[in-house]
């Protein structure tokens, strides 16, 4: 049985049955809770093409047509789901100290945004590419923009250097994401291309390749990210350093 919660609790104490009810509007945000819960497991389990809103009504024991009545179609759900994770970000950076670098912020954001959509690679590869517009995206989305503007870039460049940071990180967590969704053998085979067919190109004409087949195979997905975002970081410092800017905010 479900714990009572402490506002549930006093209200029964006190006798007061109306208070202890929820609000209709209070049901119907747990049920898209529990719907978008759903989806996270179902896609998870049965990858990107398993989730359906008839899917995801055998998932919950309901008939779809219910799930219509809490989101107006899949993609509504998908910009739901797509929320989620942006929350999962937020709450795994928790608060930006005042004194925190700019630079640190943005890797702090970059490293969260990498631990959250590479743990849920069927939902990354469905929304990694959409603004929901939602209220944790706008959290995030200030946070990024406060960090770039605070590197003393002009408004053009910050927003530039903005978009290049989260399609960057977006799309190499999507790639990664896309990866980790191939079926084992597919993905063993990928990643011993290297070894199985680059190792043994003739060194005559390919020198440069087997000099450095060892390194060609030892890369992952993940130095590639912490490298592009340095690079993003990189760029926007020699931006700022190049003048046009704006005075950097205290």
């Amino acid at each position: 049985m479900a714990k009572k919660t402490a506002t549930t609790a006093a209200a029964q104490r006190s006798g007061d049955d109306t208070a202890a009810q929820p609000s209709r509007r209070e049901r119907r945000e747990l049920r898209r809770e529990a719907a978008v819960n759903a989806a996270f497991q179902l896609a998870e389990r049965e990858g990107a093409a398993g989730l359906s809103m008839r899917r995801l009504g055998q998932e919950l024991d309901v008939d779809a047509t219910i799930l219509y009545r809490l989101f107006r179609d899949k993609d509504e759900l998908l910009l739901a789901v797509a929320e989620r994770t942006i929350r999962m970000i937020l709450d795994d950076i928790a608060e930006v100290p005042e004194e925190e670098p700019w630079q640190q912020t943005l890797r702090r954001i970059a490293e969260s945004t990498w631990l959250v959509q590479t743990r849920y690679p069927a939902i990354t590869s469905l929304t990694f590419a959409r603004t929901t517009g939602g209220p944790a995206e706008q959290r995030l989305v200030e946070l990024i923009l406060t960090a770039f503007t605070r590197s003393g870039l002009a408004p053009d460049r910050a927003v530039l250097h903005y978009r290049t940071y989260v399609d960057t990180t977006l799309g190499l967590c999507a790639h990664a994401a896309a990866l980790g969704s191939l079926d084992p053998e597919v993905r063993e085979k990928d990643g011993t291309t290297w070894t199985r067919i680059y190792a043994r190109l003739p060194e005559t004409a390919y020198p440069v390749t087997r000099t450095y087949i060892d390194e060609l195979s030892s890369v992952t997905p993940k130095a590639i990210y912490d490298t592009a975002v340095d690079a993003v970081l990189f760029a926007a410092e020699r931006a700022a350093a190049q003048g046009g800017t704006c005075r950097p905010q205290a």
